[in-house]
């Protein structure tokens, strides 16, 4: 695996996605096209830098292409945390669909990776989506993930 290539320039790894081309089911292939509308083969994702980009880039931005994204090519960088502006606006946490998407991780996974380089988030990536998804809030601290969740 290509850990450059298969991480977005806002910082979710592609690599772990439900919708990445090696990870996605049938059902979850199916459920999406009928409820974008498309047909199903448009659905699997090969990676927001592939050449066709992220699978959900133009309908959920009404073919804008994702603003981030443009960003950082536009600055010949790799991801955000490489920027002078990091963080900006771009990259701001938000509640909507934070029970389905891992979209605010993005500022946590920047910040290992500007902390730590891209090869060792990349070897936490999948935990810290897991602590993401399945983790307790716990004040102070990091998340807590229960025995039988681990």
């Amino acid at each position: 695996m290509d850990i450059r290539e298969l991480t977005a320039p806002c910082g979710l790894g592609c690599f772990a996605c439900a919708f990445y081309r090696k990870n996605i089911t049938e059902e979850l292939t199916k459920g999406t096209a009928k409820n974008f509308g498309v047909e199903a083969k448009e659905i699997p994702c090969d990676g927001c830098r592939s050449e066709r980009g992220c699978s959900f880039e133009m309908p959920l931005t009404c073919g804008k292409g994702c603003i981030t994204k443009k960003c950082v090519e536009d600055r010949g960088l790799h991801n955000c945390s490489e920027c002078d502006e990091f963080p900006c606006e771009n990259l701001m946490p938000v509640a909507d669909m934070g029970e389905r998407v891992p979209h605010n991780t993005k500022m946590y996974n920047l910040s290992r990776i500007k902390l730590n380089g891209i090869e060792s988030w990349g070897e936490e990536a999948a935990e810290i989506q897991k602590k993401y998804f399945k983790g307790k809030f716990v004040y102070g601290t990091f998340p807590s993930i229960s025995e039988d969740e681990k």
